[in-house]
């Protein structure tokens, strides 16, 4: 098996059973025993626990980057692009997986063991999504909108559409929400484009009847 191979069995491994048991109980041990090898093994590969947990937060921010290099944004409307905007993003947030990844986040920014160059390299890899977001949301805004309003705007569709998408896989990760089908989040879903859309028209024509 070749060293590739091995790494992404202990990545998948590694999300599997934070998935399962949550952050804090997927040992190093539980993690080997899921990907059928031994810690030694994933000591060749990663060192330590909080290195393979942040090569895990590393794939999902490369994950993330593919779907808005991939993305697509079509659409002879406003909502229709939005629409194509959120398909971009449910791509890759509306997976059980980011659920694991949030907790890789959340827990190696605030674990005050956490080593510095942990640190920087969670600042660093997040770099790479600021600059591929931009490049989408002037293809659902048009080009004759400045950067700054691309900027901003942007950063509220993608708070709002990520919060929605994190909000229906926890609903689905927790059996006792009545209510929460499919054809519910789907409902959501539209209802929430068209209010994006509305909500950007609004602020548009606010900054026309402002000038410059």
């Amino acid at each position: 098996m070749s060293d590739d191979s091995t790494r992404a069995r202990v990545l998948d491994a590694a999300v599997a059973c934070i998935l399962e048991e949550g952050f804090y109980r997927a040992s190093s041990n539980q993690i080997a025993r899921k990907a059928g090898v031994t810690w030694g093994v994933i000591q060749y590969h990663f060192g330590t626990r909080e290195a393979l947990l942040l090569a895990v937060h590393e794939r999902a921010v490369g994950e993330l980057a593919r779907s808005l290099d991939d993305g697509v944004i079509e659409g002879d409307t406003l909502e229709t692009r939005l629409e194509s905007f959120v398909d971009v993003l449910w791509s890759y947030y509306r997976r059980p997986e980011f659920l694991a990844y949030t907790q890789v986040m959340l827990n190696l920014s605030h674990d005050p063991t956490t080593a510095e160059s942990t640190r920087e390299a969670l600042d660093s890899v997040q770099q790479r999504i600021a600059v591929r977001l931009p490049a989408l949301v002037r293809a659902v805004l048009g080009d004759d909108v400045s950067e700054a309003e691309v900027d901003e705007t942007g950063r509220f569709l993608y708070n709002v559409i990520r919060g929605l998408a994190l909000d229906q896989e926890l609903l689905e990760a927790m059996p006792i929400s009545p209510g929460s089908t499919s054809a519910a989040f789907d409902a959501q879903r539209a209802r929430l484009v068209r209010a994006l859309a509305r909500s950007v028209q609004l602020e548009g024509a606010e900054r026309r009847d402002l000038g410059p």
